[in-house]
């Protein structure tokens, strides 16, 4: 046998059932229809997932600290009294209409890890934690990320204090009604932070990787444009005579997929929101809105793209008679993380000889906040025909309990044993 081979036949393995089982009880709450998962931030659903995980965590001799945010920690004691935790994990809250797996698989196969160490009797050097972020998905409360962005000094204790949600309710008083809301003080000590999430895109599964190893999050530019014209009467005024606001956003729309295509594979030009205000079939629109989202992982490259849509849409709206107006709503910068972190990952999908890549995640995730302030990494599994933010979302157990037994390994050596 040579080493390699060693090295995996001699490897710790997860319970790929147990993991598969905490999944699908877990869907159990905020199902809705055709497997899909409707627990937004702090609803009455996302307090009894919370409730679910805790109870498993104290199952596995875990304790349980609440921040200010909301966040939730479950940390496995250590050898070391002075490293801290090695800490993994996610966020249990899903879209409107979302499934099984966003987010979900990244806190359970945290847990997944503790247990199987705890199975085998296993102590690491620094201490573990898993993690459950608040708000990530950013539905019922604005911003998302919400949770890692507070984490990471990016949002304040009075902005917590401010926040409502999309039907009124003071987060602070949600989160103590529903036993989440921790006492204002100090930030949870993490020494490195991995999180597994299903990839939300095609690629792995199209190219045949079992896991993928993230090397960066890319960059992201959301533009706020107002298009201006006249609103006229659709059946009097000559169609060489408008001021058509809603007509420019079409031709702004084609073009900015025009811009988008010619920047190359890496570019997402995006336009998934446009409103006008006025909707009678008979009136020509006088005032239109769309929000563009622009992201690439070089940051030269997105401020060109941010630059050369701004340009496009001002130039169509003079030629259509329109005034417009451009602002950037969010700037979030590119993310790469730490080396380290990468090597403990990639080290491992090598010694278990697992088909892999590195890739860049498309999608903004909690792994972007906290690599600000903590060596930070991230590990993804693929996820069928790259369906996410869908009832339709689905992850294999074998997939997970691969990308699961990655991160095992990341934890131990990062942690020492």
């Amino acid at each position: 046998m040579n080493d390699i081979s060693a090295l995996r036949h001699n490897r710790l393995a997860i319970n790929e059932e147990r993991l598969w089982s905490r999944h699908m009880e877990m869907a159990r709450i905020g199902a809705i229809a055709g497997d899909g998962n409707r627990r937004l931030a702090m609803s009455a659903e996302d307090g009894e997932a919370r409730a679910l995980l805790a109870g498993w965590c104290e199952e596995a001799g875990l304790s349980m600290q609440v921040d200010r945010a909301g966040n939730m920690f479950a940390a496995r004691a250590g050898r070391s009294g002075t490293r801290a935790p090695i800490a993994s994990g996610s966020h249990l809250d899903t879209q409107p209409h979302g499934g099984r797996f966003d987010g979900i698989s990244g806190v359970l196969a945290a847990l997944e890890v503790m247990e199987t160490l705890n199975d085998n009797e296993i102590v690491t050097d620094a201490p573990l934690a898993l993690v459950n972020w608040t708000n990530e998905e950013g539905v019922r409360y604005s911003p998302g990320l919400l949770g890692s962005a507070w984490y990471a000094g990016l949002f304040g204790d009075d902005d917590l204090a401010g926040l409502r949600s999309i039907d009124g309710v003071l987060f602070d008083d949600e989160a103590r009604a529903r036993g989440w809301l921790g006492a204002p003080g100090g930030k949870f000590a993490m020494s490195a932070f991995l999180e597994l999430h299903i990839e939300q895109g095609p690629i792995l599964e199209n190219e045949g990787h079992q896991v993928g190893i993230v090397t960066s999050v890319q960059g992201l530019s959301w533009l706020d444009v107002k298009v201006h014209g006249t609103d006229a009467h659709a059946g009097t005024t000559p169609l060489a005579m408008r001021e058509d606001a809603l007509l420019a956003c079409a031709k702004m729309l084609v073009e900015l997929n025009r811009i988008g295509l010619a920047c190359g594979e890496a570019a997402r030009v995006s336009v998934g929101r446009l409103t006008s205000a006025t909707d009678g079939p008979s009136t020509v629109v006088g005032e239109a809105a769309f929000v563009i989202d622009i992201r690439h992982p070089d940051p030269a490259t997105l401020d060109s793209l941010k630059q050369q849509c701004s340009e496009a849409c001002r130039e169509i709206a003079e030629g259509a008679r329109c005034r417009i107006e451009v602002a950037e709503r969010i700037f979030v910068p590119p993310t790469d993380f730490s080396p380290e972190c990468l090597a403990a990952l990639e080290d491992s999908a090598l010694a278990r000889g697992l088909r892999h890549r590195r890739i860049t995640s498309g999608a903004l995730h909690d792994a972007a906040n906290v690599a600000k302030v903590v060596p930070t990494a991230m590990v993804f599994v693929p996820c069928r025909d790259g369906i996410s933010h869908n009832v339709r979302e689905y992850a294999s157990p074998q997939d997970l309990a691969a990308g699961t037994n990655v991160l095992l390994d990341a934890m131990v050596a990062l942690a020492g044993h």
